[in-house]
C-alpha cells in the first residue's frame, strides 16, 4: 500500500498568465492530478498530487526517478529511472498498485524517458547500447508483460525525451548527442565531437523520415527535452555543453522547416546559466513554459512568435506541466510553495526532507 506523507510536500504551484504575464498560484481545481519524482530523505518515490497539494499515493522507487509516461487508453502510468538506470516501474493508477517492474535488457540502460503509442499496446522507451554507443528505440507490447519486441536505431547517441506527434504514427527523438557509459557514471564522454539532432521516425517500422539538426557551429547544444502542440509544432529545451563563458539561447523550434534557434534576451540566457530543465505547452497549446533549475527560474513564451513573454523566479524549479486552463502551469521545485502574481512572488509554505526531480506530467 503507499503511504500518504503530507508533511514532505515541497513545491507545488500552479502559473497562470494574466494579460500575457504569468501568475503562480495553487490550481484550483482540486480534482485535477499531476505526478512527479522527488527524494524524502534517503528514499526515492513518486508522487501523485491534486491541485490543491494533497498527496494521494507515493511510489517507492529503487534508486532516482526521472521522466513518467501516461497512456489515455490504459490505466498505466510509467515511471523510469534516471539515466544511466535500468528499472522502469508501471503503477495502475485506478487500484493504486505496482503492476510490475520492467528492466533494460542486457548491454543497455534507460535514458529516463518513454511514451505509449495512441491505443497504449506499445511502450516506445528511449535506450544506450553499451557496446556500440548508439542509441536505441526499445519497443515494448504492453498486452504481453511489456516484453520487448522490437528495437529501432534512434539515428544519434544518447536519445533522451520522445514522443508520439499527433498523426499518432511518427516518433519524435530528441538526440542529445552525448555519448555515456554507466561504468564512468555520467560522465560525458565525446563533448567535442557530439551530434544532437531531432528525429522523426516511423513508430511502426523504424524507418527515419527525417533528421534535423542546428548549424555545425551550435553542435554542443544538447536536444533534450520537448513539447509538441497540437498542430505538430515542436518546441526543445536545450542544454549547453560548450564553454561555460558562452551564453546561448535554450529554445529550439520545429515547424516542419529545420531546428530554429528562438532570440532570447542575453539577461535571460546568462541567467539560465546554458541549462533548460523542462519544457510544455498549456492547455491551450498558445503558450510555453520552459524551467532553468540551474536558473532558479521559468520562462513563459508565445508559441507562434516564439517571444518572451515573462519570467518568474522560483528555487530549483524543475517539474512543469499543464494546468487546468488555457495559461495555466504547475511547477515543482525547491522545498517550497509560491503564490505569485506578475509583478511579486511570496512563499505560501515551507516543507523539510524533500527534493523533487525533473519532471511532472499531468494524470487524467
Amino acid at each position: 500500500m503507499f503511504t500518504s506523507r503530507r508533511m514532505f510536500l515541497s513545491t507545488l504551484a500552479a502559473a497562470t498568465l494574466t494579460s500575457s504575464l504569468p501568475t503562480i498560484t495553487f490550481a484550483r481545481n482540486g480534482g485535477s492530478k499531476w505526478m512527479a519524482c522527488r527524494k524524502v530523505g534517503n528514499t526515492f518515490q513518486a508522487t501523485l498530487l491534486n491541485g490543491n497539494g494533497a498527496i494521494l499515493m507515493d511510489v517507492p522507487l529503487p534508486a532516482r526517478g526521472h521522466g513518467l509516461a501516461t497512456s489515455s487508453a490504459r490505466d498505466h502510468l510509467v515511471i523510469f529511472a534516471r539515466r544511466p538506470g535500468t528499472f522502469a516501474i508501471i503503477v495502475e493508477l485506478t487500484s493504486h498498485t505496482i503492476v510490475q517492474e520492467i528492466t533494460a535488457s542486457a548491454g543497455r540502460h534507460f535514458y529516463g524517458h518513454g511514451c505509449f503509442s495512441q491505443d497504449g499496446k506499445f511502450l516506445y522507451t528511449t535506450e544506450n547500447d553499451l557496446e556500440s554507443g548508439n542509441g536505441v528505440i526499445g519497443v515494448r507490447d504492453v498486452e504481453n508483460g511489456y516484453a520487448l519486441v522490437a528495437s529501432h536505431a534512434s539515428g544519434g547517441i544518447g536519445p533522451h525525451e520522445l514522443a508520439l506527434m499527433p498523426d499518432g504514427k511518427t516518433l519524435a527523438i530528441a538526440n542529445g548527442g552525448i555519448l555515456t557509459n554507466p561504468e564512468l557514471e555520467r560522465a560525458k564522454l565525446n563533448l567535442d565531437t557530439m551530434a544532437p539532432s531531432l528525429v522523426l521516425m516511423n513508430r511502426i517500422n523504424g524507418h527515419i523520415a527525417s533528421m534535423h539538426k542546428l548549424a555545425p557551429e551550435l553542435h554542443q547544444l544538447s536536444v533534450r527535452h520537448m513539447s509538441i502542440a497540437p498542430t505538430g509544432a515542436i518546441v526543445l529545451a536545450l542544454q549547453y555543453e560548450g564553454p561555460k563563458s558562452h551564453r546561448m539561447s535554450l529554445l529550439a523550434t520545429f515547424e516542419g522547416n529545420g531546428l530554429t534557434l528562438a532570440d532570447a534576451p542575453e539577461t535571460l540566457t546568462r541567467a539560465m546559466r546554458n541549462y533548460a530543465g523542462s519544457i510544455v505547452h498549456d492547455p491551450s497549446g498558445q503558450i510555453i513554459g520552459m524551467t532553468s533549475p540551474r536558473g532558479n527560474l521559468v520562462s513563459f513564451w508565445d508559441a507562434n512568435s516564439h517571444t518572451l513573454l515573462g519570467q518568474q523566479t522560483m528555487r530549483d524549479v524543475c517539474g512543469i506541466a499543464p494546468g487546468d486552463m488555457p495559461g495555466e502551469f504547475i511547477l515543482a521545485g525547491g522545498s517550497e510553495t509560491m503564490n505569485a502574481t506578475p509583478l511579486s512572488l511570496s512563499p505560501s509554505g515551507t516543507f523539510a526532507d524533500t527534493q523533487w526531480d525533473n519532471h511532472m506530467v499531468p494524470v487524467a
